[in-house]
């Protein structure tokens, strides 16, 4: 199937956008992928951090969580730059951060907007901003780790050095270019790094310190480890400064052949799909590894290939119990909640009613079961191959999202959905609203007003058998003599329940 088709480019839009408003698919078919995705790599970043003082400075406050979590839902709602801001949420659970004993919120925003900075840039260069970041530092401990004091008995911490192999870099297993398993002849898995490996790399990491969160880490040479260091299996020679043992520890990181699979593989689960076949996983990494012009580590070159893989345009899953072949059955993945309901805010063209601020989805934690930059560990929400009980596990396939998705938060979920449908044309300064006229013109005309669903809230994907059901609610709503009202909000809300809406092809 072709990416000019409608139906390819409103999958498209979901997997590379916070989804697509009215008007986005025709606007994609008339510029193409490629112009397109030029036009996005070269827009200017909508930063965070300006729009977070702005909303905190018009209530006399210094920023908060209140101001950051507006910025982040207007920028994720009405940002040109639709590609920066959805793969820089992506990256927020690789290279996670987060408030629960971390860096407060002003922070965070300053955090994620060096994220946004280098969504298209090299890994390598994200990694090591990542690793000087303050935010980080201060989550993970790195700043004002010291060398080793035998009187005092105190030793360099570690935290940072295990995390950035563990999930920033290595991962815990050996893994070939498909990411499976590299195993020993009696068939168990190899360990990426050891204890060791730890212990050294938080030796060259000594020395860090933070000033403010608004500019990097400065080295502070009375508290740098010089002597010799070991890390998997490269020597770090006597005497080196704390930027150059830095430099080298990340080239080290960057350049590990786990790191193209480990990193490659999170993303793709993190746009496209949750059961990606291995062969759709080794073309990326080839992409990883090589750009085509012998460059590493190109995350504009990743991204690219990511959302362009046959794989993805052809509807390729991983078979059953990961057998050779593949199933379009297991395709796509399920939506975090933050998505979803971005989806339908965009879909919605929810505004909100206070220039100053987004009231209401600063609760984004209860509501929905995650907040950007707000996970209960370093782990994220969920990790990646978590596997609900049940037909996913029992076919060995994995569904992370889903440890997201407890009863609670779903019903917590489906009541803030109400909630925005509801607010339709609300005048409340501390509500959000949706001009809902053109749902007003087709209520009584079941089947345009059926198809006006489908296109802006589905960008035209809904199933007939979806399609029927809506069609014949509407008429047993009408029979009930129910007000248009009634009709398009109970329309709306089934809509929001459904598997196909909560769900991403």
């Amino acid at each position: 199937m072709s990416i000019y088709e409608p139906e390819q480019a409103a999958k498209f839009l979901y997997r590379a956008t916070f989804g697509p408003k009215k008007g986005d698919v025709e606007a994609f078919l008339e510029m193409g992928v490629e112009s397109w995705l030029d036009d996005q790599f070269t827009r200017n970043r909508r930063k965070h951090r300006p729009l977070a003082e702005s909303f905190a400075n018009a209530s006399g406050d210094t920023i908060n969580e209140n101001a950051r979590l507006s910025a982040w839902w207007d920028r994720s709602l009405n940002a040109g730059d639709q590609l920066r801001q959805r793969v820089a949420f992506a990256l927020s659970q690789v290279l996670v951060v987060s408030n629960s004993g971390g860096p407060n919120s002003e922070g965070l925003v300053e955090y994620y907007d060096l994220l946004l900075k280098h969504v298209f840039g090299n890994y390598r260069d994200l990694l090591e901003a990542v690793t000087l970041s303050p935010a980080m530092g201060k989550y993970l401990t790195l700043e004002g780790s010291r060398k080793a004091d035998p009187v005092k008995n105190t030793f360099p911490d570690e935290n940072y050095a295990r995390e950035v192999m563990q999930l920033f870099s290595l991962g815990l297993w050996k893994l070939n270019s498909n990411g499976q398993a590299t195993l020993t002849p009696e068939g168990d898995r190899i360990p990426t790094y050891s204890q060791k490996d730890v212990e050294e790399l938080a030796k060259v990491l000594t020395g860090w310190r933070r000033d403010t969160y608004l500019k990097p880490m400065y080295a502070d040479d009375n508290r740098h480890d010089f002597s010799e260091k070991t890390v998997l299996g490269q020597v770090f020679p006597e005497g080196q400064t704390p930027e150059q043992d830095l430099s080298q520890a990340i080239d080290l990181l960057a350049n590990h052949n786990n790191t193209a699979v480990f990193i490659s593989t999170l993303l793709i689960k993190r746009l496209t799909v949750s059961n990606p076949r291995r062969s759709y996983i080794k073309r990326v990494v080839d992409v990883f590894k090589d750009n085509g012009q012998g460059v590493r580590g190109d995350l504009q070159a990743v991204i690219t290939a990511i959302l362009l893989d046959d794989d993805v345009l052809n509807g390729k899953a991983m078979a059953d119990h990961q057998s050779n072949g593949s199933n379009s059955r297991n395709f796509g993945k399920v939506k975090e909640p933050l998505v979803a309901m971005a989806n339908l805010c965009r879909a919605l063209n929810v505004k909100s009613n206070d220039a100053d601020r987004w009231w209401d989805f600063a609760a984004t934690q209860s509501n929905y079961g995650q907040a950007p930059l707000r996970a209960s560990s370093v782990f994220n929400f969920y990790e990646p191959d978590y596997s609900p009980k049940g037909e996913i596990n029992d076919k060995g396939l994995v569904a992370p999202e889903f440890a997201i998705l407890s009863m609670d938060v779903v019903r917590r979920i489906s009541n803030r959905m109400w909630v925005a449908i509801y607010s339709h044309d609300s005048t409340d300064q501390k509500k959000w609203s949706w001009n809902r006229s053109e749902f007003e013109r087709n209520i009584n005309n079941p089947d345009a007003y059926v198809a006006l669903l489908n296109t802006r809230l589905f960008g035209g994907l809904m199933s007939s058998e979806l399609s029927q059901f809506l069609y014949e609610m509407l008429l047993e709503l009408t029979a009930e003599n129910r007000t248009d009202d009634r009709k398009i909000e109970s329309t709306l809300f089934a809509v929001q329940c459904s598997p196909e809406f909560r769900c991403q092809e």
